[in-house]
C-alpha cells in the first residue's frame, strides 16, 4: 500500500500512470468531433444521429461521476484502476471492429464508463497519498490534463482519420491501455483500505433515463426539423424521472448526489457559470470542425490545425488562471473570462463558405482564452463557498452539472443547427451556404450563453481584503 509516507519516487510513478490513464480517456472525450461528417457518409445517418458519440459520451461520462466516490472508498484501488482500463478497452474494441452506427456508439459509451470514473479516482488519490502543502502543484497538474486532453482531442483525431481511417480512432487506443494496464500492474498500488458501503442504485437509473430520454429527444427534434410525438413524449419522460429523482435525492440519508448543497447561492452561481463554460468549450469544438469540413470543405486533419492554436493556448492559459483567482477573486476574472468569450464568438455570427481560415483560427482561439480563463475558478469558488464537511459532496453536484451540461448544451446547438439548416433551405442555393445558415444559428446561440455568463458575473461577490474583514 502506497500512503503519503511512501517515497516520491513510488509516488510519483504512481500519479504518472495514472495520469498517463486519465490523459488518454479525456483525449477521446473530443476524439470524434472531427469524425462526425466521416460518420454521416460512412454509416448513412443524420447529423443529429451522428452527434450522440459525443453528446452521449458526455452525458455518461457524466453520470459516472456520482458513483466514482464510492467505488474509490469500496475497492481496491490498483484493481479498480485496471478495470477502468478494462471497461475502456472493451469500448475501444467495440469501435475498431463497428460495422454499424449502432456499435460504434455502444463502444462510445462503454468508454465513457471509465473516462467519467478515472478524474476523481485520480483527484482521491492524490488527496490521500500528498500532503496538503503538495496537493496545489500536483492538482494544477491535474487540471492541465483535464483542459489540455480534450482540447487536443479534435487535431489528434483529424489526422488518424485522414490518414489511418475511422476505425483507427478506436484501434490506436487499443494499443494504448494494454501498454498502460502493463504499467499499471507494475507501479499502481492501493491507497486505503477498501471499506463495505451501498450505493443506491435506483438514483442512479433515474438519473441515467431521465438524462438520457431529454437527450434522445433533442436529437429527435433534430432529425425531424421540429417537434413530433416521440420527441415530446421523450422530453416530457425525462423531466419526469429527474423530477422523482430529486425529490428521491432529498429524502435519502446518503444520497447520490447531495442537493442540498445547492441552498448556497454562492455555489449555485458558480456551478452555473462552469457548466456554461463547459458548454462554451464543447459546443462550439463540436460544431466549428462541421462548419469547417462541410461548409469550407477541408478534411479532418486541416479542421483539426484549425483548432490547435486554441487547444495551445488553453493548456497555457489554465494554470494561470488559477493564480489570477487566487489574486483577485472571480468577479474580474469571470466578468473577464466570458466577455473574451463573448468577442471571440461574435465573429462567428458572421462566417460564410469564403470566410478567411485564419480568421476562423484566430476567432475561436480567442474565445478559448476566456473558457480556460474562466472554467476552474468558477468551479474553486463554488466549492470554497461551502463548508468543509460538504466540499466533497460539491465536488460531485458540481463536477456531474458540468458535464451534464457540457452534453445536454452541446445537444441543443445540434438541434438548432437543424432547424437552421431547414430554414435556410432554398433549390436556388447552395449546399454550403444551406448548411452555414445552421451553423450561423448555432453561433448565436453560443453569443447569446456567453451575454448570460457575463450577466451572471455581475452577481457575484468582489473579493473581500484582509482589511475589509
Amino acid at each position: 500500500m502506497i500512503t503519503i509516507e511512501s517515497s516520491n519516487k513510488k509516488r510519483n510513478s504512481m500519479l504518472a500512470v495514472l495520469l498517463i490513464g486519465a490523459f488518454t480517456m479525456l483525449l477521446t472525450e473530443t476524439f470524434f468531433n472531427n469524425a462526425l461528417p466521416t460518420i454521416i457518409q460512412t454509416y448513412h445517418v443524420t447529423q443529429a444521429t451522428a452527434q450522440w458519440v459525443s453528446t452521449g459520451y458526455q452525458l455518461v461520462a457524466g453520470l459516472m461521476i456520482p458513483i466514482s466516490a464510492w467505488v474509490f472508498h469500496r475497492f481496491n484501488t490498483q484493481k479498480t484502476f485496471l478495470l477502468l482500463a478494462a471497461i475502456f478497452l472493451i469500448g475501444c474494441i467495440c469501435g475498431f471492429f463497428a460495422t454499424n452506427f449502432g456499435w460504434l456508439l455502444a463502444g462510445r459509451l462503454i468508454q465513457a464508463i471509465a473516462a467519467g470514473s478515472m478524474i476523481p479516482l485520480i483527484q482521491n488519490v492524490v488527496l490521500m497519498l500528498y500532503p496538503e502543502n503538495k496537493r496545489g502543484t500536483v492538482m494544477g497538474v491535474i487540471g492541465l490534463v483535464v483542459a489540455f486532453g480534450p482540447a487536443l482531442g479534435p487535431t489528434v483525431g483529424g489526422w488518424i482519420i485522414d490518414n489511418l481511417g475511422l476505425d483507427w480512432l478506436s484501434g490506436v487506443l487499443i494499443l494504448l491501455v494494454i501498454v498502460l494496464m502493463i504499467a499499471a500492474i507494475a507501479v499502481v498500488r492501493p491507497v486505503l483500505v477498501p471499506q463495505k458501503s451501498q450505493v443506491d442504485w435506483l438514483s442512479l437509473a433515474e438519473s441515467s433515463i431521465g438524462f438520457a430520454a431529454i437527450l434522445y429527444g433533442f436529437s429527435a427534434i433534430g432529425n425531424a426539423g421540429g417537434l413530433d410525438l416521440i420527441s415530446v413524449l421523450a422530453l416530457v419522460i425525462g423531466i419526469g424521472v429527474l423530477y422523482f429523482f430529486g425529490k428521491r435525492q432529498l429524502s435519502l440519508t446518503n444520497p447520490l448526489v447531495n442537493l442540498t448543497v445547492f441552498k448556497n447561492k454562492t455555489f449555485s452561481l458558480a456551478t452555473t457559470l462552469s457548466a456554461l463554460s463547459n458548454i462554451a468549450l464543447l459546443g462550439v469544438e463540436l460544431v466549428l470542425p462541421l462548419y469547417l469540413q462541410r461548409v469550407h470543405g477541408l478534411s479532418a486533419f486541416q479542421s483539426g490545425l484549425m483548432l490547435l492554436p486554441g487547444a495551445l493556448l488553453e493548456g497555457l492559459i489554465s494554470p494561470i488562471s488559477g493564480k489570477l483567482y487566487d489574486r483577485f477573486g472571480i468577479r474580474p476574472i469571470s466578468l473577464i473570462g466570458f466577455g473574451i468569450i463573448a468577442i471571440g464568438t461574435l465573429p462567428m455570427l458572421f462566417f460564410t463558405p469564403q470566410t478567411n481560415l485564419i480568421l476562423v483560427a484566430g476567432a475561436y482561439a480567442f474565445r478559448i482564452v476566456g473558457v480556460a480563463t474562466v472554467m476552474m475558478p468558477t468551479f474553486t469558488e463554488g466549492l470554497n463557498a461551502l463548508p468543509a464537511k460538504l466540499s466533497i459532496h460539491g465536488n460531485a453536484a458540481s463536477s456531474t452539472v458540468r458535464q451534464i451540461a457540457g452534453s445536454l448544451g452541446t445537444a441543443i446547438l445540434m438541434m438548432v443547427v437543424s432547424f437552421g439548416t431547414q430554414l435556410g433551405s432554398n433549390e436556388h442555393l447552395s449546399t454550403a451556404v444551406r448548411l452555414n445558415h445552421g451553423y450561423w444559428f448555432s453561433f448565436l446561440i453560443a453569443f447569446l450563453m456567453a451575454l448570460l455568463g457575463f450577466y451572471l458575473s455581475l452577481k457575484l461577490k468582489p473579493k473581500t481584503s484582509v482589511a475589509d474583514k
